[in-house]
């Protein structure tokens, strides 16, 4: 997972987050954009991953529920 912190680094603005996810081994699903809906948190993904390698966590920080479209 590679990203940054702000959306717009000259406002500081931390919505819209530009992320890239890759590898996976064939869990996740590739080569998609997704736009979250606004005030998605990012501990979604964070939560999304974790299932992915394995982790049965219910929650994130402030987590709200896992990225569906993502998971293969």
């Amino acid at each position: 997972t590679y990203g940054s912190g702000l959306g717009d680094g000259s406002t500081h603005q931390y919505n819209d987050l530009p992320i890239v996810v890759a590898g996976g081994g064939h869990r996740v699903k590739g080569g998609l954009h997704i736009n979250m809906p606004e005030g998605t948190p990012l501990a979604n993904l964070w939560l999304s991953q974790a299932r992915v390698l394995g982790l049965s966590w219910a929650d994130f920080a402030d987590s709200t529920g896992m990225i569906d479209a993502w998971i293969g």
